[in-house]
């Protein structure tokens, strides 16, 4: 029956409608967390994520938080905890290709360079690059246990400095009898029968305001250490008042070993792409050391 519950939660999972996003990945962590005093508690931790089915590590990040439990009844079923955090991020944005020919064609951006080269289309090929950013959080959560299964709520506010960045930009153009390429800076590569300019684009400094949402419920399996959870959490635009741009489904186990090791296992839809993260499925693994 114990296992039968796992397995079903997990299927209920990965039945979530993609909405045709067939990207996979992994995000992984590994932390620490040590009680300073009864109800106060420090934590670190080191995450790297993968994505475009395993095969780009798109960010690493480090990051500290405190946490306070601020209320807690005398049965122990009803808590309330707030927490704030700091994360430094290093983020990868890969390459990608842009249309710049005739606007009268219906011809997608995001093609390999050799799809346009091929059939002669203009178009900017946009080198890859990395971005640092840097988020505060600050969070409540309130927590209820019901028999075996424990249900919470936490709100999140995030904030997100994104320092500003070059890129590097390649724009082939092909011969045209309207147009001397030459005399805007192009050079001709007449082996390719193209002409081809380098410019240094960048990204200005940046910063966004988040809400994020988040319920989740626990179930605690009596006599057995594998807990299964479900969680639903959606993104809300502070800047863009309030709107809801993306939402993601977790659903996994935890377990401890000795009270000392806590693991994480479990499978993560999200189902919107932003300058943020990708969309997609992600295997989630993350492991904690308690000091």
């Amino acid at each position: 029956m114990r296992r039968t519950l796992v397995i079903a939660l997990f299927l209920t999972a990965l039945a979530v409608p993609s909405f045709g996003q067939s990207n996979w990945g992994l995000r992984t962590g590994i932390g620490l967390e040590k009680s300073i005093s009864k109800g106060l508690n420090a934590s670190l931790e080191a995450r790297l994520h993968q994505t475009d089915d395993f095969r780009t590590t798109d960010r690493w990040s480090i990051g500290m938080s405190l946490s306070k439990r601020l209320y807690r009844n005398a049965a122990k079923t009803f808590n309330v905890k707030a927490a704030v955090g700091y994360k430094f991020l290093s983020v990868y944005k890969g390459w990608s290709t842009k249309f710049k020919g005739d606007s009268t064609l219906i011809i997608a951006d995001g093609m390999e360079p050799l799809f346009y080269k091929k059939r002669g289309y203009d178009f900017n090929y946009y080198d890859t690059y990395t971005q640092l950013r840097h988020r505060l959080t600050a969070s409540v959560q309130a927590s209820y246990e019901l028999g075996q299964f424990k249900f919470s709520l936490r709100e999140m506010y995030q904030y997100t400095y994104a320092d500003s960045t070059d890129y590097t930009v390649y724009r082939f153009r092909y011969p045209s009898q309207e147009k001397d390429w030459t005399k805007k800076g192009y050079t001709e590569v007449p082996s390719e029968k193209y002409y081809r300019r380098t410019d240094i684009d960048g990204k200005a400094a940046s910063c966004s305001n988040v809400l994020r949402s988040r319920i989740n419920i626990d179930y605690n399996i009596p006599h057995w250490k594998y807990d299964p959870f479900i969680s639903y959490e959606l993104f809300n635009n502070i800047d863009n008042g309030f709107k809801a741009e993306k939402s993601r489904i977790t659903a996994g186990v935890d377990f401890s070993f000795k009270k000392k090791h806590d693991f994480e296992v479990a499978y993560m839809w999200q189902n919107q792409h932003d300058d943020d993260e990708p969309a997609g499925s992600f295997i989630c693994l993350s492991y904690k050391f308690n000091l």
